[in-house]
C-alpha cells in the first residue's frame, strides 16, 4: 500500500485569515484518507480561530513529530521551539508577525531537510512584515533556497487546468530584460516540461511567451522574441520538448484555456499572474520547485482588512494543499 504524505502546513502570518483558511480546509475529514497533514504554528492563534468560525475542531499540541497522531477533528500542532509570539499584534505590518511566519516556514523545511516532511503548504504571509523582522531576501522563494541549499528554486502557478513558469519573479520591471537569456528561458522551458510530466501528461505541449507586444513585429517593438526567446525556444525543440512560440502575452493564455496547450513559460510576475488571478480562486494556487520537498502557498495575501471576519475564501489554499498531494 502507497503510504500517505506527511504535508505541513505552516501557519502564515498570524494576524492575517491564514488560520480561519486552515480551519476550513482541515475540517474536511477525507483530507486524512489522502495525507498526513500536521499545522505548524501558535495553539492558541488557532484555537481562537476555530471558535469564531464555531468549528468543532480540535488541537493537539505536540513538542515533536514523532508524538503526531494524525487524527481528523483533532489536528496535530507544531509550535515553533524558542518563539514565543505575545499578545498579538493587530492586523498590519508587523516585524512579529514576519517572523511568526517565517518561524513557521523555517521549522516546515528543517523538517523537510530530515526526510519528515513530504510536503508543506503555508497559509499567506505579508512579505512586508518578513523583512521588517530582518529577513533580507526578495521573497520567501529566495529565503528557502538559501535556507535548504537549493539552487535554482523556482515558482510553478496553477490555474485551473493550465500550468505556468515565470522566467523572473519579484525584481523591478525596468530589470526584466537583462534578467533575460537564452540559457535561462531553456531551463525554465525544461522546468515545465519535467513539471507536466510528473503530473501525469504524457506529452506535455508548452508555450512559450513573447515579451513584446506582438510577439516585437519582427523587431520593430523589440528584438528579444530574436535574441532569446526563439533560440532558447529551438534549444528545447532539439531536445524532444513539445513548445511553442513566442506566442504574443495577450493571446497565449486564451489559446492554453483553449486546449492548444498545457502549460505556459512566461517572461515576467505579472505577465503569469495576471492570468492566474483572472481564473476562480478555488484553481489558483503558487507552487514553489526545486526545493528538497514540494512547497506551495495561495495565491493570495494575507487580507488583513477581513481578517477575523469569517469570510475569508478557503478555495485558494484548498487548491495548493490539492497540488502538493498530488505531486508529494
Amino acid at each position: 500500500m502507497k503510504r500517505k504524505a506527511t504535508i505541513a502546513i505552516a501557519m502564515g502570518d498570524p494576524a492575517g485569515i491564514g488560520p480561519e483558511l486552515i480551519v476550513k480546509v482541515l475540517a474536511d475529514e477525507t483530507l486524512f484518507d489522502r495525507c498526513r497533514p500536521f499545522i505548524i504554528g501558535d495553539l492558541d492563534i488557532m484555537r481562537v480561530n476555530a471558535a469564531q468560525l464555531g468549528s468543532a475542531l480540535r488541537f493537539n499540541a505536540i513538542s515533536d513529530l514523532d508524538d503526531a497522531r494524525y487524527k481528523p477533528a483533532v489536528i496535530d500542532l507544531l509550535h515553533p521551539p524558542g518563539f514565543e509570539l505575545g499578545p498579538l499584534p493587530p492586523p498590519a505590518v508587523h516585524p512579529k508577525l514576519g517572523e511568526a511566519a517565517a518561524r513557521c516556514l523555517a521549522l516546515a523545511f528543517e523538517l523537510a531537510l530530515q526526510s519528515r516532511v513530504d510536503g508543506v503548504v503555508m497559509a499567506p504571509m505579508n512579505k512586508e512584515s518578513f523583512r521588517a523582522a530582518g529577513y533580507h531576501y526578495l521573497d520567501e522563494l529566495q529565503f528557502l533556497g538559501q535556507l535548504t541549499g537549493s539552487d535554482d528554486p523556482f515558482i510553478l502557478g496553477a490555474a485551473g487546468p493550465i500550468w505556468a513558469v515565470s522566467v523572473t519573479e519579484h525584481i523591478p520591471f525596468k530589470d526584466i530584460v537583462e534578467s533575460l537569456s537564452v540559457g535561462r528561458v531553456c531551463r525554465y522551458i525544461k522546468h515545465l516540461h519535467s513539471v507536466l510530466r510528473k503530473l501525469g501528461y504524457a506529452s506535455p505541449r508548452v508555450a512559450c511567451a513573447a515579451l513584446n507586444p506582438h510577439g516585437g513585429e519582427g523587431g520593430l517593438f523589440g528584438s528579444e522574441e530574436i535574441d532569446i526567446i526563439a533560440p532558447a525556444i529551438s534549444e528545447a525543440q532539439a531536445g524532444d520538448i513539445d513548445v511553442s512560440g513566442p506566442v504574443p502575452a495577450d493571446i497565449v493564455f486564451k489559446r492554453a484555456l483553449d486546449g492548444d496547450f498545457d502549460g505556459v513559460v512566461c517572461m515576467y510576475h505579472d505577465q503569469m499572474n495576471i492570468a492566474r488571478k483572472l481564473q476562480s480562486r478555488g484553481d489558483i494556487a503558487t507552487l514553489w520547485m526545486g526545493l528538497p520537498v514540494i512547497g506551495a502557498t495561495t495565491a493570495h495575501g494575507t487580507a488583513f482588512d477581513i481578517a477575523g471576519q469569517g469570510i475569508a475564501d478557503p478555495g485558494s489554499l484548498r487548491a495548493a494543499l490539492d497540488a502538493v498531494i498530488k505531486l508529494a
